[in-house]
């Protein structure tokens, strides 16, 4: 169904013609290497042999084949692997006809092209993993509050602190409540913890 939605709505392009469909990765490979398409729409799953072999094969035995890698997949492990064994771009099955239009156009002209699905998928994972990483959360800390976790770090109490650094207890208070916020932590000794991994 979803070959025969595709090519209805690429043959009614004139910019496109549709020379060719296939659900096996082997005989797929023999049409290409006869017909010698202009592009190819590569899944990563195929029947047989997946697609990031398929593409391999395809662009050494013949490199001026341009292929364009459309999956559901958002595994980002896969999707490298696709662009790395050949593939000149990538779409999910939910791109837009005429984000699907704008890749093939682009790797034709020798471009590169990934969705915008992917783009934002790959934005979401770095900051996901930079809020869960220590350092992240470390840096969120002004001067004063480092100067404070250093300080309750050496054992200091928040009267101790006060008098050290010349302000209230209670303003210790609101800090030390602050990095605990920030840090997400709830007691000294994963205070400690997180910040002796990011070598405060």
């Amino acid at each position: 169904m979803v070959i025969d939605m595709w090519a209805s709505l690429l043959s009614s392009n004139p910019k496109f013609g549709i020379v060719g469909t296939s659900l096996d990765g082997e005989k797929a490979f023999e049409e290409i290497i006869r017909i010698l398409p202009d592009v190819v729409l590569m899944d990563i799953t195929l029947p047989g042999i997946s697609g990031i072999e398929l593409t391999k094969r395809i662009r050494e035995k013949t490199p001026s084949i341009k292929i364009l890698g459309v999956s559901m997949h958002t595994n980002i492990i896969l999707i490298k692997q696709l662009l790395i064994n050949g593939a000149s771009g990538y779409v999910s099955k939910t791109s837009s006809f005429d984000e699907m239009t704008t890749a093939i156009l682009t790797i034709y002209e020798g471009n590169r092209y990934i969705c915008r699905d992917i783009k934002d998928y790959i934005t979401n994972q770095v900051i996901s993993e930079q809020q869960t990483d220590p350092s992240y959360r470390i840096n969120q800390l002004t001067k004063r509050e480092l100067e404070i976790v250093n300080l309750i770090k050496e054992g200091h109490s928040s009267k101790e602190i006060s008098e050290k650094l010349f302000i209230s207890k209670r303003t210790v208070e609101v800090h030390r409540y602050n990095i605990f916020r920030k840090l997400e932590v709830n007691n000294i000794t994963s205070l400690i913890k997180i910040t002796n991994k990011s070598f405060v």
